[in-house]
């Protein structure tokens, strides 16, 4: 069976042995009895709405993306991502003018595309763009996104789920 959970209910899902294996952003909690394979990275972008003025720059600096309308996943869902975003412009010394959480890519794109703000996105986000939203490169980008699969260190030995992680890693790479 697969879930859609947030990456709270996933962790506690291995924890408790409700889940056997997650597929999350990152690798959290590493110390915590997991083990995590990497199954892909995903270069950052800024996605904008094509009649922004942003849309017609080539490279956007991260004081451009600070000075912007920031629309983000909520923080609740995914605090990974906002702590690669926060963290990022932290080293930049710059803040983010939060306009809006979002609850998933749909209507992350939704508020893009109505000009309500800018988002930063993984480039793997490209093949859900609405067609009045452009991604444009970062003169200084945030490491890239790490998409990893992770399961208890108790069952390393399960080769059942070492068979299924490695699916998961060769369907991965054939996506690109």
């Amino acid at each position: 069976e697969l879930f859609d959970l947030a990456t709270k209910e996933m962790l506690s899902g291995l924890e408790n042995e409700k889940l056997d294996v997650v597929v999350s952003v990152g690798q959290p909690h590493a110390t915590r009895g997991l083990v995590w394979t990497p199954l892909a990275r995903s270069r950052w972008q800024l996605a904008v709405q094509r009649n922004h003025p942003l849309a017609r720059r080539q490279r956007i600096t991260p004081a451009e993306v600070a000075g912007e309308p920031l629309l983000v996943f909520c923080q609740r869902d995914y605090p990974e991502y906002w702590e690669i975003i926060t963290g990022w412009l932290r080293q930049q010394r710059l803040r983010p003018r939060i306009a809006g959480e979002n609850d998933g890519v749909d209507s992350l794109m939704a508020g893009v595309e109505s000009g309500l703000g800018v988002a930063l996105v993984t480039i793997r986000t490209a093949e859900r763009l609405p067609k009045r939203v452009r991604l444009k490169a970062l003169s200084s980008a945030p490491d890239p996104l790490c998409i990893a699969a992770g399961y208890r260190a108790d069952r390393a030995d399960d080769k059942p789920l070492a068979v299924f992680v490695e699916e998961l890693r060769k369907a991965a790479a054939a996506a690109g």
